[in-house]
């Protein structure tokens, strides 16, 4: 993915271990990207459409967080669900 102009935002979500920063090489992705870790889980719709909407990317841990068609139609921002 290649975003000219702009920082890539990223979300990390439902890592309540606090892992994920340790256990990926985050420096592999190009220019200065902003990485915003949630340890807390949102299973509601609204709340958690708030929560994405700024962002980018979303990395899903633990298939915890239900990435439905209503939700995506609602993200206009998101490029990548990793």
């Amino acid at each position: 993915m290649v975003m000219t102009g702009s920082t890539i935002k990223i979300a990390v979500l439902d890592d309540y271990q606090n892992i994920s920063l340790r256990m990926a090489d985050w420096s592999s992705i190009p220019g200065n990207p902003e990485i915003r870790v949630f340890n807390d889980h949102i299973s509601e719709e609204d709340s958690l459409v708030q929560r994405l909407f700024p962002f980018d990317v979303v990395c899903v841990m633990r298939e915890r967080t239900l990435m439905s068609a209503t939700l995506l139609e609602r993200l206009p921002n998101l490029r990548l669900i990793s």
